[in-house]
């Protein structure tokens, strides 16, 4: 019966530690038979399952991630190895984002089911069915891939489903054309100067010969400018500008983030 799974529930989104019967969820913030290499039956029947439920609620469907299917496991195996204590992060071991991002993904927001002493999975969906934050995870429209693991002990069945938004590794050039564009609309035309730029983001320098300004700055959203830099330009009559872009100071951190130098002139 599903009331014989009891453990704990911890949303770390809200800032509060929450007790349940069963599951845990937490939230840190696409074609679904794609790409399932190494699933098992149970992984798989736990994926349609929860794109079956998303279709009866209008959300598209979670494409598997094998990245995060691989991270899942490594956790599963965790959780089964302390059936009587489910943690999202045991001691000594990353959490989640960085779980995740070790084994390749990436990702914008992440999010993570978790479950133990299920006799199958169709009671380990159910339950997270039944519970309201799991729930908002495998309903929300945000996730676009999902990756899963389970492991069986003495015949009891734990699983990890590990949610994302993920993205796009992002391209250098791409980057800085997105931040030129968002300076032309503010009156800035484009230095064509991109080799300096780039050398100056790789280091870090707070001066660039000729320039009269030099900002950086890291983020996941290149066509939105800085409030500081913003209220700079507004500051000074600069008439031109060089763009650099170069890998974010915190790699692997899974969020996919990336570094800006601009050179005003």
């Amino acid at each position: 019966m599903w009331e014989e799974i009891v453990t704990l529930c911890v949303e770390l989104r809200l800032g509060v530690i929450r007790r349940f019967i069963v599951l845990f969820s937490v939230l840190i913030a696409a074609a679904t038979g794609m790409a399932q290499a190494g699933a098992s039956p149970a992984e798989r029947a736990l994926l349609r399952m929860a794109n079956q439920f998303r279709a009866e609620h209008g959300v598209a469907p979670l494409a598997w991630d094998s990245a995060l299917a691989r991270a899942a496991r490594v956790h599963a195996r965790r959780i089964a190895a302390a059936p009587e204590d489910l943690e999202h992060q045991y001691p000594g071991e990353a959490d989640v984002i960085t779980r995740a991002s070790r084994e390749g993904a990436l990702f914008a927001a992440i999010a993570e089911n978790l479950a133990g002493r299920g006799q199958n999975p169709a009671q380990l969906h159910q339950g997270w069915v039944n519970s309201p934050v799991h729930r908002t995870n495998l309903l929300n429209p945000k996730m676009n891939a999902v990756g899963i693991g389970v492991v069986e002990r003495q015949g009891l069945l734990y699983a990890v489903e590990d949610f994302a938004q993920t993205v796009a590794a992002p391209k250098q050039a791409a980057i800085e054309s997105q931040v030129i564009a968002a300076l032309q609309k503010a009156g800035i035309a484009s230095a064509r100067m991109t080799r300096a730029a780039r050398l100056n983001c790789d280091s870090q320098s707070d001066t660039a010969e000729g320039a009269l300004l030099v900002v950086h700055w890291e983020g996941p959203n290149p066509g939105q400018l800085p409030e500081a830099l913003v209220q700079q330009m507004s500051r000074a009559a600069y008439h031109s500008a060089a763009v650099g872009a170069c890998p974010g100071s915190q790699p692997g951190q899974g969020f996919t983030t990336y570094r800006v130098a601009v050179l005003l002139y």
